[in-house]
């Protein structure tokens, strides 16, 4: 019996041991303990964080002289988009700047001053809307300045008949704001209602949820529909979906 019940215990203990190996990091530790690399993960690469690429050739004409030549010029564009409003994405983005800041050298006061201050960051409610945070980028400094200059420029207005979040049926949750950053940012973001007609944007039963935008007409090139699928089974913070 003695031997038996060694046995059992032993076979629990490793159930334990795999079952917190096959969590991730966001549920397994305390975002304090997570390192710089798991914080890039999470805003990058994970259930809330994705990136959208388009890649094209350009010719370019060159002139030397009386002869002009023609060469091909490889340009992307690069869309980074994540849930802002999602608590384990603010929770990388607080402890990224614990680590910037050398949080565990700080004397006392300015611990508590940064707690603080941190703290207000995560307690912001997002019990009405859902954020989506979006940078941009391109790998030609001219192309990327023209992308600066159409996005700096659009409205609520402008982008609210193309710009959405779509539900698993299809359905397109409409616009409620866009900020955009001026200058040198390359970032804007996206708020949306979590009601559409007195119900939840997001059903039991729902898979997943897109975030969909247009690129616009740049380079030559035609529009192009940005188009984003997360998987809402895998947006999962202490068991509860959270976007």
């Amino acid at each position: 019996m003695t031997k038996r019940i060694a046995v059992l215990l032993l076979l629990n203990l490793l159930v334990v041991i795999v079952a917190a190996q096959s969590k991730e990091f966001w549920q397994a530790k305390d975002y304090k303990q997570w390192t710089e690399k798991e914080c890039k993960k999470l805003l990058e690469n994970s259930p809330w964080a994705s990136d959208y690429t388009l890649k094209r050739s350009r010719i370019d004409s060159l002139q030397g002289g009386n002869i002009e030549t023609r060469a091909a010029q490889n340009w992307t564009v690069g869309y980074r988009v994540h849930f802002r409003s999602a608590a384990p994405i603010r929770q990388a983005m607080a402890r990224q700047q614990m680590l910037a800041e050398k949080y565990d050298q700080l004397p006392p006061e300015k611990k508590q001053s940064f707690d603080e201050r941190i703290g207000k960051f995560l307690a912001t409610s997002f019990a009405d809307t859902v954020l989506v945070h979006v940078t941009y980028n391109s790998n030609l400094p001219d192309l990327d300045r023209e992308m600066a200059r159409y996005w700096q420029t659009q409205t609520t207005e402008n982008l609210k008949n193309t710009t959405f979040l779509i539900g698993s049926a299809g359905q397109r949750i409409p616009l409620l704001r866009f900020v955009v950053a001026t200058g040198a940012g390359r970032e804007f973001q996206l708020a949306f209602p979590r009601q559409l007609n007195g119900e939840s944007i997001v059903g039991e039963k729902d898979k997943t949820i897109k975030v969909e935008f247009l690129h616009p007409k740049l380079a030559g090139e035609p529009e192009t529909r940005v188009l984003l699928n997360f998987s809402l089974d895998k947006m999962l913070a202490n068991n509860a979906l959270v976007f």
